[in-house]
């Protein structure tokens, strides 16, 4: 993905050439993570008693992953602006 940010934002891509292809990816998304609820659903037993320090895993990593998410938007963002 930091790749192709990359090429998009060098324009060594075009938005409109990887459009249709993004749209049948988006399309399919849903699919792409019926691997991890299968995988939840059969290692439940496993978490069995961590259910707080899964829930506090997961919510510090969500939060990590959106603040460094908005810092690059920011970044580039800016970068192209000045």
């Amino acid at each position: 993905m930091l790749l192709l940010l990359s090429a998009l934002h060098l324009k060594w891509i075009k938005v409109d050439d990887i459009r249709y292809v993004s749209s049948f990816l988006l399309g399919y998304m849903p699919l792409f993570f019926i691997p991890a609820g299968v995988s939840v659903m059969v290692t439940y037993s496993l978490m069995e008693g961590f259910y707080l320090q899964i829930i506090a895993i997961t919510l510090i990593s969500t939060v990590m992953v959106m603040a460094l998410t908005a810092f690059i938007v920011q970044y580039f963002v800016q970068r192209e602006n000045s």
